[in-house]
């Protein structure tokens, strides 16, 4: 199948669109809070690196664009694909917003940006499971936008200091036991069908809203970004990830014995 089919092409704008849209709105955060336009070559940079590569992975992996149930082939991306490539697409912007927000208000675009981009997460697999549109290559980006997404912003806020230091480490432990336990089942095995768990799941879903609250904080938000609630959110957090963190060992452990 080559990049010129109609899935190549639908590939090709979809990343295109995302680029653009977050291109515009960097743009407009620029004007709007006067930030010094030397300063965005390097998110646009970054933007432009993540979508390039982003592009050459679907186009190398557009057989995986198909139907789980019927193995039929998408003759472009649907809306739950389109929805997990546009939440990978936008790291690099989210990065930059939270480091803007050291020194500018950014507050009324960040924060709704940042909650869209992870309230999207829970969005696309609703949408795949209602319209029969779970596909193979949905399935391990959305596992992979997860993990990218939370390694990224984890990484960021440890270093703005917007995390404690153990609970940095604990979100790392359960994200790369998971990460090398899947990785040498797939080595053992030659091929691993990407499963999550309720519990993974669960885990997941907790961060993001920890770190929605976190960034609420840096803002200044009332409520969901005092201090003390998001201090008790954390451990909270910390419970959560935890008990993945032994759900995940049983899982892996019950996967190597199948392997053998």
């Amino acid at each position: 199948m080559s990049w010129r089919s109609s899935l190549g092409r639908s590939i090709l704008g979809y990343l295109a669109g995302f680029f653009a849209a977050q291109a515009a709105l960097l743009i407009a955060v620029f004007a709007a809070y006067r930030v010094p336009w030397y300063r965005l070559w390097a998110p646009l940079a970054a933007s432009a690196a993540c979508h390039a590569g982003l592009a050459a992975f679907l186009l190398w992996r557009r057989e995986d664009f198909r139907i789980e149930v019927t193995n039929a082939q998408l003759e472009r991306v649907n809306a739950p694909n389109a929805l997990t490539i546009g939440r990978i697409s936008s790291i690099p912007s989210i990065l930059f917003l939270v480091l803007l927000a050291r020194d500018y208000a950014v507050l009324p675009v960040a924060l709704p940006f940042i909650c869209l981009v992870f309230a999207s997460d829970f969005v696309d697999g609703i949408i795949a499971r209602r319209v029969g549109g779970v596909t193979f290559v949905g399935r391990y980006l959305d596992s992979s936008s997860d993990y990218l997404l939370i390694i990224a912003v984890s990484i960021l806020y440890r270093l703005e200091g917007l995390i404690p230091v153990w609970l940095f480490w604990l979100i790392m432990a359960r994200l790369v036991l998971f990460a090398a336990g899947m990785a040498w089942a797939a080595i053992r095995q030659g091929a691993v069908k990407p499963l999550a768990t309720f519990l993974g799941k669960a885990s997941i879903f907790a961060t993001m809203v920890l770190y929605a609250m976190e960034a609420a904080e840096r803002f200044g938000v009332p409520l969901v970004g005092d201090p003390r609630v998001v201090r008790i959110f954390e451990y909270i957090v910390a419970g959560i990830v935890v008990v993945s963190l032994a759900d995940k060992a049983v899982f892996l452990r019950r996967l190597f014995g199948r392997s053998v």
